[in-house]
This record gives structure tokens, sequence and C-alpha cells, in this order.
């Protein structure tokens, strides 16, 4: 959600925080600020809306300002506006801090130190970080700057990633982590801060990703990184060998387009070195014995938003491989169900980010009560990444878009990985589906290169259907987990009201919406279930709603079709993924017809920290 940003070293330090800002973007945000000293004073400028506002503050930056903070922020306490906006200040104005995550206890904390005199200006909980910093100051006059942050810091209960910058300290940026996430780059005679790895890329590709309870002092000659006890702390640095322009749009209109067409490589680097040319599976971040893999009676798989769904394309496959009941769950729901979980339970968490609020306290949650966890991500260095028991990336690469795209595809597909390692391991009686699948799973990249040529079609339906008011997507099986992404994805960027539903329920209430200008998206591409979802749409048809059908390129046209999509034939369980495609597709040119911030639709974050 919120982005940090922050330099120091011998450019200008205002222009590089800008220009950080503009590569965490897709982070959402709404509004934007900075800090910086310069003359001995510390300098704090603020806007509400775009990055843009605030680079007109800063026209005329002094070339010579060689370390900043800055941030954008993304509403929790308090309404957008520029008093609310990052970097916070103290009383004095001599601490400057900016934050992501939340202070849960802060309503107590500004009780007090309103009573103890400190003058709040914002509605935020973050403006009690610089607070509490400023009282640390006086009670520890002796302490150094880091003692004094880390002080300030024990108060707090909740989430964060800080930068602080003070007036007495003039060339030091102290920066912690709990919750939330924070990485260091390390330039040449430079040091960057950020939330995420691509806004520090354009300078260098030596990256350290703190840890929580971490803690850093920067300065112009060294990073040192504490604990909160002060003990220093050994973190390896990783190159970051992601390719100049996997952050940025790469000749696309859109970050999200963009994505959308690195599908077929994405799937290429997720299944690579996992499926040898015999299709046996090879999960070498997986270490357990077979007997282990066997011990697991149940499975529960947790997500949110589209990494729900992922999981929940993945149920029926992995039920049909392991013949065990998997279960799928809201993580945002499981955390208050009083789940049943013992050491027989294997839980697996789907996280793009890896900093998930809500999947991150499922996964603990599951290992109170004594649950194997499994982590789903695409972040090496992520909290989930490290947290969980085991762990299996996704290998998708940065994805910049607000709205998931060749992530979705590559959790589906790894979580198909997964089923396959965990029968074979297992010894599930299910040797033929197994051969199927790892005979089908090396042609989704060439499968997907297909769906792509597919664009020029999709392109011109939606102008069609770019008007309609309201969409239902149908479907049967693996169709209705493919229905529900779908009509997710649609709703993020175009606004439009999408819904999803198993095909048979239609006739259980939602009938009764559809009429003229309310469009149907029918899935029709799993064999046994092709007949009955036909039937399904004829009544869809037959109250005036318009119809679009996506069918494998075998299949006959079923006339109650307004409109048709034909997919490569392949393996039903291979259709969550193929058909996905060309409905990212639909989803990004209905919003590029009605003129939608595609990459930052409203209200919407890419990777959400808070509960």
């Amino acid at each position: 959600m919120c982005g940090i940003t922050g330099y120091l070293g011998y450019r200008s330090a205002i222009q590089i925080s800008i220009a950080n800002l503009k590569r965490l973007e897709y982070r959402g945000y709404d509004s934007a600020g900075l800090a910086y000293m310069y003359n001995g004073k510390l300098q704090v400028l603020k806007a509400e809306g775009r990055i843009a506002n605030l680079e007109q503050l800063t026209q005329q930056p002094p070339q010579e300002v060689g370390m900043a903070i800055a941030h954008t922020r993304w509403a929790t306490h308090g309404p957008p506006c520029t008093a609310n906006s990052h970097p916070h200040a103290d009383c004095s104005g001599d601490i400057a801090v900016v934050h992501n995550g939340i202070i849960e206890n802060y309503a107590l904390l500004q009780t007090r130190l309103t009573e103890a005199g400190h003058t709040f200006q914002s509605e935020t909980d973050t403006e009690t970080i610089a607070h509490l910093i400023e009282e640390a100051m006086s009670l520890m006059p002796d302490a150094d700057f880091a003692e004094q942050v880390r002080t300030a810091l024990k108060h707090i209960e909740g989430s964060y990633a800080i930068a602080v910058l003070c007036k007495k300290y003039p060339d030091t940026i102290f920066v912690a982590r709990q919750d939330s996430p924070l990485i260091i780059g390390h330039g040449e005679q430079e040091t960057l801060i950020a939330s995420d790895i691509p806004a520090v890329m354009q300078y260098t590709r030596r990256v350290t990703v703190l840890q929580d309870g971490d803690c850093a002092i920067i300065t112009p000659q060294s990073v040192v990184i504490t604990n909160h006890a002060g003990e220093i702390q050994n973190r390896t640095a990783m190159y970051v060998d992601w390719d100049d322009q996997s952050a940025e749009k790469g000749g696309f209109e859109h970050f999200m387009l963009k994505e959308i067409h690195e599908g077929p490589r994405t799937m290429r680097d997720t299944l690579r070195g996992r499926m040898s040319e015999a299709g046996t599976i090879s999960l070498p971040d997986l270490p357990l014995t077979n007997a282990q893999w066997a011990s697991y009676r149940n499975v529960t798989i947790i997500g949110c938003g589209t990494a729900y769904h992922a999981g929940f394309a993945a149920r029926r496959m992995l039920e049909q491989l392991l013949q065990r009941q998997v279960d799928v769950q809201v993580a945002s729901e499981f955390r208050y169900s009083s789940p049943i979980l013992n050491q027989e339970s294997l839980v697996i968490l789907i996280s793009q980010s890896g900093e998930t609020a809500d999947t991150l306290a499922a996964m603990r949650l599951a290992k109170q009560k004594g649950a194997a966890t499994l982590g789903v991500v695409n972040v090496v260095g992520s909290s989930l990444a490290r947290e969980a028991d085991m762990r299996l990336i996704t290998q998708a690469g940065p994805e910049i878009g607000v709205a998931s795209t060749k992530a979705y595809l590559a959790q589906v597909a790894a979580l198909q990985l997964l089923g396959l390692h965990m029968a074979a391991s297992a010894h599930a009686p299910t040797a033929m589906l197994q051969q199927q699948m790892s005979s089908a799973l090396p042609m989704l990249p060439a499968l997907l290169e297909r769906c792509l040529t597919l664009e020029p079609q999709v392109k011109e339906l939606a102008a069609h259907l770019a008007h309609c008011s309201c969409f239902f997507f149908l479907g049967r099986g693996y169709d209705y987990a493919t229905a529900l992404e779908a009509a997710l994805k649609l709703k993020e960027i175009s606004y439009i009201h999408a819904e999803a539903y198993p095909a048979g329920e239609m006739k259980h209430g939602p009938l009764a919406l559809v009429e003229p200008g309310v469009a149907t998206v029918g899935l029709c591409t799993q064999k046994n279930l092709r007949d009955k979802m036909i039937s399904n749409l004829k009544e869809v048809k037959a109250r005036g709603g318009t119809v679009l059908v996506l069918q494998r390129e075998t299949d006959v046209q079923p006339d109650c079709a307004d409109y048709l999509l034909t997919l490569p034939d392949a393996p039903d369980f291979l259709m969550p993924i193929i058909a996905m495609l060309p409905l990212q597709l639909l989803a990004y040119h209905v919003a590029l017809q009605r003129g939608c911030a595609i990459d930052q639709p409203r209200n919407l974050a890419k990777s959400v920290t808070v509960e």
C-alpha cells in the first residue's frame, strides 16, 4: 500500500526521491511528501493527490541536498489531505518520520503524549512516532540517535516500516521494520531505502531485505543493522538479477497489459527446473520425506482476493490428485473461525507480495495450532517466505499493476506442481491422472502464446460490451473458479459491477437481474459440463441479456451466443490458466474503452499490509 523511499549520497536527493516515488506508484496512494535537510534546517513538503502535485513544490530544488526521505500515503487513519500526509513532525519540527503500517495503540499513546504537553497536527497514527522520538531524545540526551529511536519504538504495538530524519543528525537516516516491508539498496558512494525493490533498481542491484525487528543507521560511510537491543545483525545483501525493463512498461501503454503479455514467460519461469523431460516433479525447496507428505490428512488453502481465487482454482485438482478433502478459505475469515488444525494439517498460504497482513496472521495462527505451513509467494525475502515452514516461489518477477495478472497464472501453475509433487511423494492412487497432468503442464507456455493472438478479437468485443451496466460470469467446475477471478479483474479496473456464480445458481435468484444491457460471460470449457452450461446460458438469453461464450476451438458455436471467443484445446485442469489470460485482456480493454486509470484503480492498493 503506502510507499517509502529515501536517498543518501552525492546526487540530488530530492530529484531521486521524487523519481523513486513514481516507481512506487503501483502500490496505490492518495498523497505524497518528502523531508530533507538544507542549511541546517529540516524541510518538509507535502501535497494531496498525485506525485506530480508534490513535484510542483520542488521545481527548483537545491542540488546540494544529498539526503531525503519520501512517502506516498494510502489513507488508514484520517482522510486524504495535506495535514495527514507524510512525513510527520514532532512539536519542534526537528524530527520527520515516514511510516507504512498501523500503530494499533496510537490512541492511548496520543492521549498520554497530549497530557505530557505534545501537540498533534494530524489525525494519523504515524505522528505518535515522531512525538515518541522527541520524548526519548528529551529523556535520554546523552544517548545516540539509534538508541533514542529504538527506545521510542518499544512503546509501539502494531506494524511499521519507518524512516526518520533529525535536525541534530544531519547526515543520518534511521530505518526500522516490523511486519511491513523495507529494503536497503547499496550503490557506489550512495545508499537508498524503499518499500520495494523496483524503486532502487535504476541505481543499484545490491539489496538488503530487512527482517522483522531490524533497525539500521545509514550514514555516508556505513549501514549498520541492529536489533532493538542494539546488537549487530548480519544481513547478506542479495543481487537482483531482473532485467532493466522488468519494472518499466516496456513499450506497452500500461503495466497491466505488459504483465498480461508476460504470461507465457512467467509460465516458463514457474515450470523451469521443476519438471524433467520425463515429467518428474522436483521441488528442492520442499525437503520433506515421503512419509511426511503422506502424514498430512487434511489440506487448507488460504489467500485474499486473487490469491484466494488461485487456491480455489487449484482445490478440485488437488482433491482429485490426493484423494482427500481440500478446504479453501479467505484469510480474513480463517483467523476468526476457530479452525480445527493439528499436526496432520497442511496449510498452504498464497500471497504475491508475501506481506499480506491477513494471510500472515492466518499463517501464524496455523503454526500455533501445530499445522505445517507452506507459503506460495512471489517475493523471496518477504515475511511469508521467511516465516512459513516451507516455501514455493512462483517466479513471476515484479508485478507493478495493482490488478494481478501474471502472478495469478503463476500461482495456479505452482499449486499444480505442488499437487503433483505431493501426490507422487505420498503415493496417492492416482498414477494415471498424475501422468496426464505431468504431460500437459509443459504445454502451457505455448498455449498462452496462442491466447495472446486473440487480443484483436478481445479488443473488438470490449468495444461492444463496455457500455454494459452489469456483468455476470458463469461457470461450472474449474470454470466457476475462473469466473470468480474474471469478475474481480473487471470490477477492479473498469468499475463495472460484476459477479461470478456457479451457473446452476442463476435460476435461484440472480436471474431476476438479467435484462437488456446486462452482459453474461459463460465459460464452457469443461467437456462433461458443457451441455448444462449451454442450458443455463439459454435462460439468460431468453431474458434479453447479452451472452459471450468462451469455449474450446473444437466445439460448435451454441445458438445462445451473441459473441464467441474460442480457446486452445487442452485438458480440463489447465483451462483455469488458459481461459484467464483472454479474460484479463477483456477486463483491460473494457477499462480502456471507459477511460479508467488501469494501473492505479481507485480505492485499491497493490499490497494490503494492514488488516
